[in-house]
């Protein structure tokens, strides 16, 4: 018998995003007309148009365990653990917590399942924008619309949580951030970036002088790092070179081995949290006791964390036998990239996995949403990504999507709101 969120998700044909009203959102946060005109263009055509609906207990059991990876992750004897092996720029700590990490999950039989953290997870703004732009159209998704927070009390908290960041980095309570630099490899050319316009918008409307530019535009001048003659308090780090390896990131590297601005998720956030490796610790029950992790916090992590493996070559043979229960997935990867379902790799592709920095990770198959096309009903996966800064949840969004990995191509798919009832 299906829960009341997976009979809706079934059956429920409402279209729960306004297409007005997003737009509208859109303008009221860019004031550029033209700038917001296209944002709202190329936001729109990132969105499904109908809301995904989950149980509240399975919302209340992912913060659950995002607190306790934030425990586990805040100890002394796992972070000695996963840095030993991570780049030397990683073992550098900024007094900041890092923002937005994205916990994504599968809803499994046992509930929620956790697939993946990401320290660069975008998404946050336009799924904000989405529940702004979300209309009444039944009585369950009014239901949640009443009970949740509306745009700007998000907007709030995020405000608060980047704030927060800049006292924290400068170990006074009271220090005013007055800029910020989104920054990111050539930005105006990146899927996401109309969301770089939002959050530049909405730090503008707040008094925080914020400019989006490349990590190679940056400077250093008296210690400081500046875009042109702005010093740059803070930088909200959206690269995907999580260690700052490349030529364009000299800079970065120096801004935060040097402390010269607060960088926001940074090196050690990544080794510490979305290093997929870090999940073979975090589903093995010996690895746990032998980090003395409490029994309770045990128990949420091997409960809601797929059991997960290194491959390498005492278990190659094990897994090639069994692949078809596993996901592959590079240590270091990130946006799907370089990832297998066992079922589909050929003998070619697994001589380069095992040859390779890989994890294998038990298959949790994605829960379904069915939606309405053109008049066509069309049954699509659904992956929850909770957006989380120190343990608590900011925002919860869902990716309605087809294919073997989570993307925002599918026609009818996209982020969608997430509805609990």
């Amino acid at each position: 018998m299906l829960d009341k969120a997976a009979e809706l998700n079934a059956h429920c044909s409402c279209i729960s995003v306004d297409e007005q009203k997003l737009d509208v959102e859109v303008h009221h946060l860019i004031s550029n007309l033209e700038l917001a005109d296209i944002a709202a263009t190329k936001i729109s055509s990132m969105l499904s148009k109908s809301g995904v609906f989950i149980e509240r207990a399975a919302l209340d059991q992912m913060e659950t365990l995002a607190k306790a990876v934030f425990t586990v992750c805040g100890t002394s004897l796992f972070q000695e653990l996963v840095l030993e092996n991570a780049p030397e720029i990683a073992r550098h700590r900024q007094n900041i917590s890092g923002v937005f990490y994205g916990f994504d999950f599968h809803l499994g039989v046992n509930g929620p399942q956790l697939i993946e953290i990401n320290t660069n997870a975008g998404g946050a703004m336009i799924c904000t924008l989405e529940i702004g732009a979300s209309k009444n159209c039944c009585e369950p998704v009014g239901r949640s619309l009443a009970k949740r927070n509306m745009p700007d009390e998000i907007y709030e908290s995020f405000l608060n949580m980047f704030s927060q960041e800049w006292r924290s980095f400068k170990n006074d309570p009271h220090a005013q951030l007055k800029t910020i630099a989104i920054v990111d490899e050539n930005p105006t050319e990146q899927f996401l970036y109309p969301e770089f316009l939002l959050f530049q918008a909405l730090f503008q409307k707040h008094g925080i002088k914020t400019i989006i530019a490349s990590p190679d535009n940056l400077i250093i001048q008296t210690n400081k790092v500046c875009f042109g003659e702005t010093e740059i308090d803070l930088i909200y780090n959206r690269t995907t070179d999580f260690y700052f390896q490349g030529p364009a990131y000299s800079v970065l590297r120096e801004a935060y081995l040097g402390d010269l601005a607060a960088i926001t998720p940074n090196p050690f956030n990544h080794a510490v949290f979305a290093n997929k490796d870090n999940l073979c610790i975090l589903s093995n029950q010996e690895q746990l006791d032998t980090l003395g992790i409490d029994s309770a916090i045990k128990e949420i992590l091997l409960s809601h964390i797929p059991k997960t493996i290194k491959v390498s070559a005492k278990n190659e043979e094990f897994l090639w036998l069994n692949r078809k229960d596993y996901f592959f997935k590079p240590s270091q990867g990130f946006g799907s990239r370089a990832v297998y379902r066992g079922d589909k790799l050929t003998k070619g592709v697994w001589g380069q996995i095992k040859d390779k920095s890989y994890i294998a990770q038990k298959i949790i198959p994605p829960s379904k949403r069915t939606i309405t096309v053109d008049g066509n009903e069309l049954s699509l996966k659904v992956d929850i990504r909770d957006y989380i800064f120190e343990g608590t949840s900011l925002i919860s969004a869902t990716r309605i999507y087809q294919g073997q990995t989570t993307n925002l191509r599918t026609v009818g798919g996209g982020f969608s709101p997430l509805y609990s009832v």
